[in-house]
C-alpha cells in the first residue's frame, strides 16, 4: 500500500479518506474489534466544519448536530461569543464524538479504502524504499509494507515509539473526573457551567437524560491515580461543588473517566517515512475540547502533501512543510489548555482571584472574547509565508456559488478574482499548462462585499484551504509560482 495509517479513530480516517482523495491507496490499521460506545469528545469547531465543507460533506453533520452560539474558555460562566466569526459556521456543533467516527467510516467506505479491524501494530522498521509494519491480526502475525507510515493511534503512540520520536513535556501532577450519567434532577438549562469556591463543574445534556458532567474539584485534585473512576467519586465530587448530585442515578451505561494535566508534544512529528497526527503527536488537558479538532487538522494538512510526493509532482521541501507548519499549531494548542488549567485548577486563594477577575474580564472586553474565540474555533491557524485561511467567499460566474465548491477534488485552485476584466496573470494561460489533475483554473468575481478581499485579483488555494500565493492591486505583475508548490509541469503518475 502507499500510506498504512495506524488508528481508525477520527484523525486516522479523515486522513485516510483525504489522501485517497489526493490520488493515493492508504490502508487503515485498526487494534480494536469494536468502536467504544462512549465519547470522548463533543463539539466540532468551525475550522473543522469549513474542512468537512470543502469536500461537500458537512451537511452530514449540520443535519444531526446542535449549533450553539457559543463556548467555554476555562470552564469560565463568561462564554465566548462564535456569533462574530467570519465563517459560514460561527457556532460550535455539538454531536458526541461516536456519532463523528461512525459518519467517518461510512464516508471512508463509501471510497474503497480497507479499514481493518484487529489489526494491532506491534512494531515496524524502515529502510530507503518504505516502511515494514509488525501487525498482530486476527489470523496471527503477519507482516505489511508500505511507502509511508502515519501514526494516529493515539497518546500513547506506538508507532512514535517505534520510531524513536521523543515526546517532550510534563507529567500529570494532578486529575479530575468527568461521566455521562442519568439524573432525575437536573438544572434547567441545557448547558451549566459553575464557578465555586471549591472549584469549577460543567454539564451538557447529551439527550435521554443523560448529561455528561465534568467535575473540577479542588479537595480531591491531588487523587492522581490510575484506578478506575467510581460512581460514588464522581458523586461526591459533585455534591462538594454543587451541593447537589442532580438526581444521579448509577446505570450499567454510564461512562466515567478520569483526566489529567500532563502535557507532551512530539519533538519532531515525522522520522523519515513515518509521521505523526493527533494525539500521537500532541497529549494536553482536554480543555475546550480541542485535542479532536486540532488533530483533523493535522490530517488535513498531512494528506494532500502526502500524496502528492507518492504521485510524484511534490517539491522536495513539501514534506518538512508538515513540522514547520503544524508543529507551531500544536503547541498553541498545548499552551493554551496549560492556561486554562492555570485558571481553572489552582486551588490556591490567589488562584481563585485569578479565575474570577479574568472571569470578569473576559465578560466586559469583546475584543479579549473575539481574539479566544478566533483562537479556539481554529479559523486563526496562518502558516509561513503569508498562509492565511481562505474564507467560504462568494462567487460570481464561477463553476460553484463560493470557494469551498471549487475545492471537493483536493486540487490546487488558481482563482482570478477580475471578473468581467482581463484574465489575471497565469490565470487560463500557458504558465498554467502541464499541471493536469494537479490543479483548477478558475477566473470569478466576489459575489459580497469583501473590504479585506477586495483588492486581491488572483490567489492560489492549496487543497487544505490555505493561501498559496497571492496577488493584490498595486503589486508587481507576478506569474504565480507554481514550479514551487507544484513541482515541475509534466511528470505527475
Amino acid at each position: 500500500t502507499d500510506v498504512a495509517v495506524v488508528g481508525g479513530g477520527p484523525v486516522g480516517m479523515w486522513l485516510a479518506a483525504e489522501l485517497h482523495r489526493g490520488g493515493a491507496q492508504p490502508i487503515v490499521l485498526e487494534r480494536r474489534a469494536e468502536r467504544p460506545p462512549h465519547s470522548k469528545a463533543l463539539t466540532l469547531y468551525p475550522r473543522t466544519l469549513e474542512l468537512f465543507a470543502m469536500r461537500g460533506i458537512a451537511d452530514r453533520w449540520l443535519d444531526e448536530g446542535t449549533q450553539l452560539p457559543s463556548s467555554h474558555f476555562a470552564i469560565l460562566t463568561s462564554r465566548l461569543d462564535f456569533t462574530g466569526l467570519d465563517t459560514r459556521f460561527p457556532f460550535t456543533l455539538f454531536l458526541p464524538q461516536l456519532r463523528t467516527e461512525q459518519l467517518l467510516e461510512e464516508h471512508l467506505a463509501s471510497l474503497g479504502v480497507p479499514y481493518l479491524r484487529s489489526h494491532t501494530v506491534t512494531g515496524l522498521h524502515q529502510d530507503a524504499d518504505g516502511v515494514e509494519i509488525d501487525v498482530l491480526t486476527p489470523s496471527g502475525p503477519r507482516s505489511f509494507r508500505a511507502a509511508y507510515v502515519v501514526g494516529c493511534d493515539g497518546g500513547a503512540s506506538k508507532v512514535r515509539e517505534a520510531a524513536g520520536i521523543e515526546c517532550a513535556g510534563t507529567p500529570g501532577t494532578w486529575s479530575t473526573v468527568l461521566g455521562d450519567v442519568q439524573l432525575a434532577d437536573p438544572p434547567p438549562q441545557r448547558a451549566l457551567t459553575l464557578n465555586l469556591p471549591g472549584g469549577s463543574m460543567y454539564m451538557v445534556a447529551l439527550g435521554g437524560g443523560r448529561y455528561r458532567l465534568a467535575a473540577i474539584d479542588h479537595a480531591a485534585l491531588d487523587n492522581l491515580t490510575d484506578a478506575p473512576v467510581t460512581f460514588e467519586e464522581l458523586r461526591t465530587n459533585t455534591r462538594r461543588l454543587a451541593g447537589t448530585d442532580y438526581g444521579m442515578r448509577e446505570t450499567a451505561d454510564a461512562w466515567l473517566s478520569r483526566v489529567n494535566n500532563a502535557t507532551r508534544q512530539a519533538v519532531s512529528y515525522r522520522n523519515g517515512r513515518v509521521f505523526l497526527a493527533g494525539d500521537a503527536a500532541h497529549i494536553h488537558y482536554p480543555a475546550g475540547g480541542q485535542g479532536l479538532n486540532l488533530g483533523l487538522q493535522d490530517a488535513a494538512n498531512l494528506a494532500w502533501k502526502l500524496a502528492a510526493v507518492i504521485k510524484g509532482w511534490a517539491p522536495d521541501w513539501l514534506l518538512d512543510s508538515y513540522q514547520a507548519e503544524r508543529y507551531p499549531v500544536g503547541l498553541e494548542v498545548v499552551e493554551d489548555s496549560l492556561a486554562q488549567c492555570a485558571l481553572f485548577a489552582n486551588p490556591t486563594r490567589e488562584g481563585l482571584a485569578l479565575r474570577d477577575r479574568f472571569n470578569e474580564i473576559l465578560g466586559t472586553h469583546p475584543s479579549l472574547n473575539a481574539e479566544l474565540a478566533v483562537r479556539l474555533s481554529g479559523l486563526g491557524v496562518c502558516y509561513p509565508d503569508g498562509g492565511r485561511r481562505v474564507p467560504d467567499l462568494a462567487l460570481r460566474g464561477a463553476p460553484a456559488a463560493s470557494v469551498f465548491g471549487l475545492l471537493p477534488d483536493a486540487r490546487f485552485v488558481l482563482l482570478g478574482l477580475d471578473g468581467d476584466g482581463p484574465e489575471p496573470a497565469g490565470c487560463g494561460g500557458a504558465p498554467a499548462e502541464g499541471y493536469g489533475e494537479r490543479l483548477t483554473v478558475v477566473t470569478a468575481a466576489l459575489a459580497e462585499d469583501r473590504g479585506d478581499w477586495a483588492g486581491v485579483r488572483a490567489v492560489l488555494i492549496r487543497p487544505d484551504g490555505y493561501v498559496a500565493w497571492s496577488r493584490s492591486d498595486g503589486d508587481p505583475a507576478a506569474e504565480p509560482p507554481l514550479a514551487r508548490w507544484l513541482g515541475p509541469a509534466g511528470g505527475e503518475t
